[in-house]
């Protein structure tokens, strides 16, 4: 016999916060933004506060702390808003600078700072 659970809000016993998965991992944070407007604006976003353009890189500010340093960003980018003869020299890296932001970068294969289409993803454990 299957069971069908229809809700609204799902929270925790006190209601004041998210539910704990058991055995189980969601993104905590997500964001799309180009890095060619400025400042760069998230086309769409969860768990992301702010973007911080800092010239050659975009500061990706989180709503949440994670837990500790070893969280994992991950990152897709490539293309960008204006013609382009060669896209796939195109690069998107992304590191953790702190328990809150994580740093990204769009350059070229020759290290060249580049307009991108950003997609990060953070995965890990709030604090």
């Amino acid at each position: 016999m299957s069971s069908v659970l229809n809700v609204d809000t799902i929270a925790d016993k006190a209601g004041t916060g998210p539910v704990a998965l058991t055995k189980q991992h969601a993104a905590k944070a997500w964001v799309h933004f180009s890095t060619n407007d400025n400042p760069p604006n998230a086309d769409g976003s969860f768990g992301i506060s702010s973007l911080t353009d800092n010239t050659t890189e975009v500061e990706v500010n989180l709503t949440n702390a994670m837990s500790d340093l070893f969280f994992c960003p991950v990152a897709g980018g490539g293309g960008s808003n204006t013609p382009d003869t060669n896209p796939s020299n195109r690069n998107l890296a992304v590191c953790v600078e702190s328990t809150t932001k994580v740093d990204s970068e769009g350059y070229t294969t020759s290290n060249n700072h580049v307009e991108i289409q950003c997609h990060i993803a953070v995965l890990g454990d709030l604090a």
